[in-house]
């Protein structure tokens, strides 16, 4: 279009723009006036929270990006605009704008209507698509024109001031700043559809506010926020700020890294050098950057924000402790700015969760980072960072316990832990709740009618998965090599029974481990038809004499890997240890027979 058709359309605009924005609802305003503050890398939505419509993209196959950007709105959000507005559109006599694009339909096109369904489009939703069906450019050119208008002379200074008082709080400087640009978008919306001359089911006001509205969150998406805007929103996070906070979610590592940040992981942290000095934790411009176990993937954190120091363990039972992670440093960093999150090395964001919770103020912190899981394989480790205000001190290293910590620090490592070579089993298919039954000496068949299976009838593990009653099943594999009979339940317990166990000693040595989703577990040893040691597998674990000498070296104060702790004690009890492949054999091979007749 030229110069001269822009300045009219822009006249024509401004002449309605106050107008219209007076009749959007402040709330909804604010959404749609904050969607320029949620940048997608690591800063969230206003107050810590991701925006409502994230990157506003065409929604979908062959669907325009205002239809996008309604659907990522919302129907219900966009009726009620529509609600707010229809009245008034109604009403609107916009005079004409010679020059505007003659917009014509084709004489025939195709509504796509959903009969006999509930469609979960609302008015506004529906009118855009049969719009884009019927004349598909004509949400292009709103979104162009709005583009173009945003920036004119005559309508900035509508869009920029808004109405805003100075000092204004942050939800007004949103609201007005979303007001004025969906008013923008409707009345330019309003202004080109008619030329269009479409049916009234087309070009209606549904349409009408739903291409404006849609235009608008389009271009808002990657418009920067109004003058004040940071300021406010500051202050807004600091007068909600409250402490202390919990909070769990996972993050992206790569290259061995992930961090605590203000802004965006900085570059040219080594991945080595720079931890030497403590093994885990490096604390750089801008935050503290954690070394991990796994180069890449992604790792389960918690970070705790305190108003005070925390003490070294929790008093309570069952509390914190620093038994249950391998290391354990404290640093001492100064914030800037305030608001860091847990961010990837790759700009990935973390959970929503993890994401500019710690305080919004400059100022200086203490960090406890916490570790476990480093040295294991099977990519079990999890991370805690716990902030808190404190002047500065020199690094602390609270606890030293894992292989790949001493390395860093240039330490002779430590022996590997006693139960390390059975830590697979976390992430097996049995990993939330199983029995493991090994008996030495004994016939395959003999063992499963112990079990009160008939040997005669059987499937395999992994075929009772889609089963309503998975319950009652045990799959035993015969290892003739090794001399025992191994047993494995999903999610059952008949191995921890002590008559069955008795019957099972019987044939020759027994041993079973049991464990669930609630952390029970059960750990029974049993010879020549009794039982030598049967319970929770904790430091109060009642082992005799004879079951003593089995559980020698193996620390039960933490309850940390206890299955894979009592695995070890079968073990050693049948002279057999569980391995994956036998694990494989008795997930898919025809192994599994049902207990009685259940």
């Amino acid at each position: 279009m030229s110069g001269e058709v822009t300045q009219v359309l822009a006249e024509v605009v401004a002449e309605v723009l106050p107008q219209l924005a007076e009749r959007v609802p402040a709330v909804p305003a604010a959404v749609v006036g904050r969607l320029g503050a949620a940048a997608p890398a690591v800063r969230g939505g206003p107050g810590g929270r991701p925006g409502p419509a994230g990157p506003l993209r065409r929604g979908g196959s062959g669907s325009s990006a205002v239809l996008g950007a309604l659907r990522a709105l919302g129907a219900p959000f966009a009726d009620r605009l529509l609600g707010a507005l229809e009245l008034a559109v109604d009403g609107l006599r916009l005079a004409p704008v010679p020059g505007l694009p003659d917009l014509r339909p084709p004489r025939r096109f195709e509504v796509d209507e959903r009969v006999g369904t509930t469609d979960p489009d609302g008015e506004a939703v529906r009118a855009v698509r049969r719009l884009d069906r019927a004349l598909p450019e004509a949400t292009e050119l709103v979104v162009a024109l709005v583009a173009v208008l945003a920036r004119h002379p005559v309508l900035e200074p509508l869009l920029a001031d808004a109405g805003v008082p100075p000092g204004a709080a942050e939800a007004e400087i949103a609201a007005r700043h979303g007001a004025a640009h969906v008013a923008l978008g409707v009345a330019v919306a309003a202004a080109v559809l008619p030329t269009a001359a479409l049916a009234r089911s087309v070009a209606s006001a549904p349409a009408v506010v739903g291409s404006g509205l849609g235009a608008a969150a389009v271009y808002l998406s990657g418009a920067p926020m109004p003058p004040g805007h940071g300021e406010a929103l500051l202050a807004r996070r600091r007068s909600e700020y409250r402490l202390p906070r919990s909070c769990v979610g996972s993050v992206q590592v790569r290259g061995y890294r992930f961090g605590l940040f203000e802004g965006p992981f900085p570059a040219g942290v080594d991945a080595d050098a720079a931890f030497a000095a403590n093994g885990l934790v490096a604390v750089v411009p801008g935050g503290a950057v954690i070394r991990t176990g796994q180069a890449d993937g992604s790792v389960r954190v918690r970070l705790r924000v305190l108003a005070e120091p925390p003490p070294p363990e929790s008093p309570r039972p069952g509390g914190w402790s620093l038994r249950d992670w391998d290391e354990v440093v404290e640093v001492s960093w100064h914030a800037d700015v305030g608001s860091a999150s847990v961010v990837s090395p790759d700009g990935t964001p973390a959970a929503a969760a993890l994401r500019e919770q710690t305080p919004p103020w400059s100022g200086d912190h203490r960090l406890r980072v916490v570790a476990r899981g480093r040295d294991d394989a099977n990519r079990t480790e999890s991370y805690e960072v716990w902030v808190w205000p404190a002047p500065p001190a020199p690094p602390f290293v609270r606890r030293r316990t894992d292989r790949l910590g001493h390395r860093l620090r240039g330490e002779p490592e430590p022996p590997a832990p006693t139960e390390g070579h059975l830590r697979w089993i976390y992430a097996s298919v049995l990993r939330e709740a199983a029995t493991i039954t090994i008996v030495a000496g004994a016939d395959r068949a003999d063992v499963v009618r112990a079990f009160g299976a008939d040997p005669g009838h059987r499937r395999s593990l992994v075929s009772l998965i889609d089963l309503p009653d998975r319950d009652g099943w045990v799959a035993a594999l015969a290892l003739p090599e090794a001399g025992v009979v191994v047993v494995a339940e999903d999610n059952g317990f008949a191995g921890s029974d002590p008559a069955i166990m008795r019957t099972l000693s019987r044939l020759g040595p027994a041993a079973s481990m049991f464990w669930n989703v609630n952390a029970v577990t059960r750990l029974t040893l049993a010879r020549d038809g009794d039982i030598l040691a049967a319970g929770e597998l904790s430091q109060d674990y009642a082992a005799g004499p004879e079951a003593a000498p089995y559980l020698a070296g193996i620390d039960l104060t933490s309850g940390r890997h206890r299955v894979a702790k009592g695995l070890l004690v079968v073990e050693r009890f049948t002279g057999y240890g569980l391995r994956p492949d036998d694990l494989d054999r008795l997930w898919t091979g025809d192994l599994a027979h049902r207990i009685g007749d259940r």
